[in-house]
């Protein structure tokens, strides 16, 4: 009885060696977790109490009751999770990074932004794929480009960090990215 208990410890020792790495789970680096968009947009906002100053995509800020100036709804994942931005050279448009929680709420993002400017999106216009291996713009992002000047939208996945980096030192010389990604809220 003991010798089969050796044995089948002994035996089970390199099985769970083998295995350690289905146990172990390892961290998604923060770059690369969520949808990530980056933007060159205009600001909007007055900057008056309750209306900043902020890039496109972002709402005023609103308490539970509706009321400007106050935090939002907690635990909402709808749209925006996360963001940075910098200031184009002339101060006029944002160099943003947005964090969604999906592809979808994105979309859903460019949707109400759409409507809200009273843009058509057709359910079929897209701009093609910015190169081989690349997948194509949606509708709304189309739309929104060409309706609002000033406006380009780079999707992870969708453009380059070559393409991205192109478009955005046209606006900031020395632009670079920050080291430490946006973390959502």
């Amino acid at each position: 009885m003991r010798h089969l208990v050796a044995v089948l410890l002994l035996g089970s020792v390199p099985v769970l060696a083998q295995n350690r790495g289905v146990i172990v789970t390892q961290r998604v680096p923060a770059g690369m977790a969520y949808h990530r968009v980056w933007a060159v947009t205009p600001l909007t906002g007055t900057g008056k109490i309750g209306d900043p100053v902020r890039p496109m995509f972002l709402p005023a800020p609103t308490s539970f009751t509706g009321k400007p100036g106050q935090a939002a709804i907690p635990n909402d994942r709808s749209g925006v999770l996360g963001y940075q931005m910098q200031l184009s050279d002339d101060g006029k448009l944002a160099l943003v990074e947005y964090v969604f929680a999906t592809p979808t709420s994105f979309q859903d993002v460019l949707k109400q932004e759409a409507a809200s400017r009273g843009i058509a999106v057709s359910a079929v216009a897209g701009k093609p794929a910015s190169a081989p291996g690349l997948a194509a713009s949606s509708a709304a992002q189309t739309a929104l480009e060409v309706a609002v000047p000033g406006l380009k939208l780079f999707e992870r996945g969708k453009a380059t960090e070559a393409q991205i980096l192109a478009e955005f030192r046209r606006h900031k010389a020395n632009f670079a990215f920050n080291a430490g990604s946006v973390r959502p809220q």
